[in-house]
């Protein structure tokens, strides 16, 4: 069963994501790392049981809730989140429930790896992990030996990868090395990044080199920063497009006091106390129209597959539509090399498209050839 429970459902509308940060602490200080406001602090248990008990028990139109156990570093609250386990598995519900971390790994060794195994029907696991040993020791406070590879790639073998301003030059050389591990690759660019001058050019020579790559090799899924899904999702020329992330109603985040915010990302460990109050007050529920962008968005074609964060935004300017230029230029070289890259794979008869998704794949391309710098 692993892996499939939360799989199932994520993409219903009546799932919902519950955040749970069950401490502020991490074992690590990465580079990019947008939580600025971490403290040896943890949730109290009955806290953490009874907000899960609450969000289960809402007579609402949610089936699921996806739990995300977060941190910090989750595992460093490992005996808090075995009493939450045995809360959840010893009573029945009437909404069906599975657990999520992403994880440094450097702490999932031994018992916990064992406890993970126990429960694995019931947990779905991600590994923070940033290339090859040199570009995750740079990124990672030097923690790529300290993290058992092997039962990641066996077990749970999703990578999470997030390329800095440091690690960009190895991006396809990092990519590939996780997928010779065993892993499928999730990667993103880091949210709050202060790009260099050339780091644009470097993205998307380094996309090339990983799109030739794909190319040869068809068998594998490509990393995330080449998906399919973020072209065909597109809906250039609506008025009213998708909100830049998942936040809605089906979304909630409790801070370790049990405060709750519209993400964990809106949380003082992230964005400081003042702004986490003040960011309490907008209103995500709203449809999201053009005339409320910034400026350069409101023509460009990947407004709502922008690969921005409302709370980055939030945190630099005061507004969550404020996107800053630098990350602007890199979001757009994102698409366009994905653009080309998919391209290339329907050409060579690689996609396996409906005549509709075909016209609509067809008509985002070309939206895509008017991106401007």
């Amino acid at each position: 069963m692993r892996n499939k429970v939360l799989h199932e459902y994520v993409e219903s509308p009546n799932t919902k994501l519950v955040v749970i940060t069950l401490t502020n602490s991490c074992n690590l200080e990465c580079t990019y790392c947008y939580e600025h406001n971490k403290a040896i602090s943890f949730m109290d248990d009955e806290m953490a049981l009874s907000i899960i008990e609450k969000e289960l028990c809402k007579d609402d139109s949610v089936d699921f809730i996806a739990f995300q156990f977060f941190g910090g570093e989750p595992f460093i609250a490992f005996e808090q989140l075995k009493k939450i386990y045995n809360f959840l598995e010893s009573h029945t519900w009437k909404k069906e429930w599975c657990g999520f971390m992403t994880t440094n790994g450097t702490l999932v060794h031994g018992e916990v790896q064992d406890w993970i195994l126990e429960h694995s029907d019931r947990i779905e696991l991600y590994l923070s992990i940033d290339g090859t040993r040199d570009m995750h020791n740079r990124n990672r406070c030097n923690s790529y030996d300290d993290i058992d590879i092997e039962f990641f790639a066996k077990e749970y073998p999703t990578a999470k990868m997030t390329i800095s301003s440091e690690t960009l030059p190895g991006l396809a050389e990092g990519t590939i090395h996780l997928h010779e591990l065993g892993f499928t690759v999730s990667s993103t660019t880091g949210h709050g990044i202060d790009w260099k001058e050339n780091d644009a050019d470097i993205l998307a020579e380094q996309m090339d080199k990983l799109a030739e790559y794909y190319m040869a090799h068809p068998e594998l899924t490509p990393s995330t920063i080449l998906n399919l899904e973020s072209i065909m999702d597109m809906d250039p020329y609506t008025e009213t497009p998708k909100h830049f992330c998942g936040i809605s109603s089906m979304m909630r985040s409790y801070d370790v006091d049990g405060r709750d915010y519209p993400c964990h990302a809106f949380a003082p460990l992230a964005i400081g106390e003042e702004k986490a109050e003040a960011a309490k007050n907008i209103d995500f529920s709203h449809p999201l129209s053009r005339d409320m962008l910034d400026e350069k968005c409101k023509e460009c074609p990947i407004v709502g597959q922008c690969p921005t964060c409302y709370a980055i935004n939030f945190s630099e300017s005061g507004n969550i539509f404020t996107v800053s230029d630098k990350a602007c230029i890199i979001a757009k070289v994102r698409f366009l090399c994905n653009a080309k890259f998919q391209y290339r794979r329907y050409e060579a008869g690689l996609l396996n498209l409906t005549e509709s998704e075909e016209l609509r794949f067809l008509q985002n391309i070309r939206a895509l050839q008017e991106i401007e710098f």
